[in-house]
């Protein structure tokens, strides 16, 4: 199945306020996964030639490109934003899954090889340098895909909400990755030989540092780590005081004239 649909369809702001309006192109497209499912893939663009592409994973909970919530406006403004600022985003519908239950190893390899046809599919198309963003599961799947060498290069990795507990190999070479976590993202460990124990809750400050030890490349990538206070597991508001915008922050990791 190959059924290509284009679309011009909104006008954006800078993100960083100057009035000039950018409007976002879309170009849709059809294909189908290894178990034959049809899903779609989506590269926003601006109309001039893009400075770069951003591959865009979202977290488990999003599935479909037009889906609603508050993680598919999130995703939905930080695409915005990234054209707006000169970048080409590349998306695709997600296998839907059962946000209740736990991820496991199936969620993350059908993820993996969606993200995978994702950019064989628009290696054509591909302009300056290349940078991943994945939140929480979406990140674990970009992780399995830079394991196995796919893309062979990128510029930059930025990980939402992601926990590595395990070492992972890159054998894609990342000169620099972003580790960004929400304040009060914690991470709850319950004793499985005595569940009536409450459980050990870390806070990102903690794991965060764990994440970063995990990941190995050669050459040995550059690790940062951001936490932002105020903000949950895939950065939205959370806990007392004022609503804080990630946008700008994250927007600055992929575009640093954000």
């Amino acid at each position: 199945m190959s059924v290509d649909q284009v679309q011009d369809l909104q006008q954006v702001q800078r993100p960083h306020g100057v009035d000039r309006a950018h409007r976002v192109h879309r170009h849709l497209r059809w294909r189908r996964d290894g178990g034959g499912t049809a899903y779609r893939t989506r590269r926003s663009f601006p109309a001039t030639p893009a400075s770069r592409t951003v591959l865009l994973a979202g977290p488990g909970a999003v599935s479909a490109l037009d889906g609603e919530g508050r993680d598919d406006l999130l995703l939905g403004r930080l695409t915005a934003g990234l054209v707006a600022s000169g970048a080409q985003v590349l998306e695709c519908d997600m296998p839907a899954r059962d946000p209740g239950t736990p991820a496991g190893e199936p969620d993350v390899r059908a993820r993996a090889e969606r993200l995978q046809q994702l950019l064989d599919g628009h290696r054509h198309l591909l302009t300056g340098p290349l940078v991943l963003i994945g939140f929480s599961l979406g990140g674990q799947a970009l992780l399995r895909l830079l394991e196995s060498g796919a893309p062979a290069r990128a510029d930059r990795l930025v990980l939402v909400g992601t926990v590595v507990d395990d070492d992972v190999f890159l054998t894609s070479r990342i000169p620099a990755i972003e580790l960004v976590y929400g304040g009060h993202d914690l991470l709850g460990f319950v004793d499985s030989f005595d569940t009536s124990l409450p459980p050990v809750v870390f806070e990102p400050t903690v794991y965060a540092d764990w994440s970063a030890r995990h990941l190995i490349g050669s050459p040995t990538p550059a690790v940062r780590v951001h936490v932002l206070e105020g903000l949950g597991h895939t950065l939205h508001p959370c806990g007392s005081g004022p609503a804080r915008d990630p946008l700008a922050e994250l927007g600055s990791l992929v575009v640093p004239a954000w």
